[in-house]
């Protein structure tokens, strides 16, 4: 799906995004298409919450746990050449389904999140402390952010997403203009910056 959209933040700039759903089986060593996407501004790349204790079937037949595939896309995309030095925003989504989910299923079932292990507090029922969904959300944004660094010298910049509920995507895709934006910016004012040492 092509489409462009107003950017109110850039008035002198057209956006145009596409979405593109990859299955980790499409990619293998000799995955060309991503090459058409060399002059992509910003990677948006998508996690379910809820996948953790969910399994597929990979492109070798055997049992995958999802969001271990997930995490494997992930390094194909963030590590193929077509993205290298691209900005990247993981969109955690089904946050809302992970509210529900993680009272009755640990992080844990999933391999990648072992060493998951909240603190119990007292004033758990407080609404200022952080709910277990909460912090189950912030550690796989963690996690993600860890195995990105140890790609890249980039940063991975990340939102949590309610993909029913409108407000969420929409401020999903604002938060990602402002990362391009700020790209934008910085690029100026490192050009300005070379030109007066060059003066």
């Amino acid at each position: 799906m092509l489409e462009s959209f107003d950017a109110p933040l850039l008035p002198y700039f057209e956006y145009r995004y596409q979405l593109i759903r990859v299955h980790p089986r499409s990619l293998g060593e000799h995955c060309k298409w991503l090459d058409m996407f060399e002059d992509t501004d910003i990677v948006l790349f998508c996690v379910s919450l809820t996948d953790y204790d969910k399994y597929s079937v990979d492109r070798n037949g055997v049992l995958t746990n999802k969001m271990l595939a997930s995490k494997e896309l992930f390094k194909s995309i963030v590590t193929h050449p077509t993205f290298e030095n691209k900005n990247f925003l993981l969109i955690l989504n089904k946050f809302d389904l992970l509210v529900e989910k993680i009272e009755q299923v640990p992080l844990t079932h999933c391999e990648w999140f072992r060493d998951f292990k909240p603190v119990v507090s007292p004033n758990c029922h407080n609404s200022t402390y952080p709910s277990l969904a909460q912090r189950a959300s912030h550690y796989i944004g963690m996690k993600f952010n860890e195995l990105f660094r140890s790609l890249t010298d980039n940063k991975l910049f990340v939102s949590l997403v309610i993909g029913l509920e409108n407000d969420t995507v929409d401020e999903a895709l604002r938060y990602a203009r402002e990362i391009i934006m700020w790209d934008e910016e910085e690029k100026a004012y490192s050009s300005c910056s070379s030109l007066e040492n060059d003066l």
